[in-house]
C-alpha cells in the first residue's frame, strides 16, 4: 500500500512537471537552435545588458506606489466585472486585446491586479490541495514552505521577464506598470492552468482530460507573450524580434531555474 502510494506522488510529480513546463522547454530548445544556425552569441552586445539602477529603482517605487494607489480607491465588485469582460473579449481578439495593453492605449493596472489575485490564490489552492493529500509524506516545514513558495511563485513568474524586457527595452521606453500588465494579461492562459491544476489535485486520473488543454493553453500564453513583448518592444517586423524574444525567455529560464535552486520557485 505504502509503495502504491509513493507510486502515485511520483507520478503526480512527474505529470505535473511536464504539463507545466514542456511548452517552454521545447520552445527554448528550437531557439536555441535557431540562434546556433546562425552563429550568433546571444550575450555579445553588453550594451544591451547594461542596468540604469537608479531608474529601475525609481520604476519599481511608482510602481508599487500606483498598485497601492489603485487598491486604496478601487470598487472591487466593479473591477471584477470589467475584468470578466475583458478576458471574455480577449477571447475573441487576443491580440488586439493585448496590443492595446502593450502600446498603452488601454490602462488595466486594476484588471492585471484582479488577474494576479486570481493566479495567486489559485496556485495556492493547487498547492493546498496537494499538501493535504500527500503531504504527510513529507515534514511540516518543507510543507509549509511549498504553501509559501506557491504564492511567491506567480509574482515571480511575472516580475523576472518585466525586469529583463525594462534592461533590454531602451529604444521603446515603457513604464513598468504598463510591462506588468502586457506580461499579466498574456498569462491568462497560464492563470486557467493554475485553476486546472487544482481540478488534478483533486481528482486521481483526470490528468488524461484535463492534460490536453493545460497543453493547448500554455502554447496560447506563448503565442501572447509573444506578440505582447513584440509592442512592448515596438517592432512591426518578425525577423528583427525572434532573437530577441529569445533571449528575453532563455535569460528568464536561467533566473528561474537559480530562484529555484535557491527554494524560491
Amino acid at each position: 500500500m505504502l509503495i502504491l502510494k509513493i507510486h502515485r506522488i511520483v507520478k503526480h510529480r512527474k505529470k505535473f512537471i511536464n504539463t507545466k513546463f514542456l511548452i517552454d522547454t521545447e520552445f527554448l530548445q528550437e531557439y536555441n537552435k535557431y540562434i546556433l544556425k546562425k552563429g550568433d552569441k546571444i550575450m555579445s552586445d553588453e550594451n544591451n545588458f547594461s542596468v540604469d539602477t537608479e531608474q529601475l529603482k525609481n520604476e519599481t517605487k511608482d510602481t508599487v506606489n500606483q498598485v497601492k494607489d489603485t487598491i486604496k480607491n478601487a470598487n472591487f465588485k466593479e473591477g471584477a466585472a470589467q475584468t470578466k469582460g475583458f478576458i471574455a473579449e480577449m477571447f475573441s481578439n487576443p491580440i488586439s486585446a493585448v496590443k492595446r495593453v502593450a502600446t498603452g492605449e488601454e490602462n488595466v493596472l486594476f484588471k492585471a491586479i484582479i488577474i494576479m489575485i486570481v493566479y495567486i490564490v489559485a496556485s495556492f489552492a493547487s498547492q493546498l490541495v496537494y499538501t493535504i493529500k500527500y503531504g504527510s509524506f513529507r515534514g511540516i516545514g518543507s510543507n509549509i514552505i511549498s504553501l509559501v513558495v506557491s504564492v511567491i511563485h506567480p509574482l515571480i513568474y511575472i516580475l523576472v521577464p518585466a525586469i529583463i524586457i525594462m534592461i533590454l527595452n531602451k529604444e521603446n521606453k515603457k513604464a513598468l506598470t504598463t510591462v506588468i500588465s502586457t506580461l499579466v494579461v498574456t498569462a491568462v492562459p497560464v492563470v486557467i492552468n493554475s485553476v486546472i491544476d487544482i481540478v488534478e489535485n483533486l481528482v486521481t486520473g483526470i490528468s488524461i482530460v484535463t492534460s490536453p488543454f493545460s497543453t493547448m493553453f500554455s502554447a496560447i500564453s506563448i503565442i501572447l507573450t509573444y506578440f505582447g513583448m513584440k509592442d512592448l518592444f515596438g517592432v512591426e517586423e518578425n525577423e528583427s524580434f525572434i532573437k530577441k524574444y529569445a533571449i528575453i525567455k532563455l535569460v528568464a529560464a536561467f533566473a528561474f531555474v537559480i530562484l529555484s535552486r535557491i527554494g524560491i520557485y
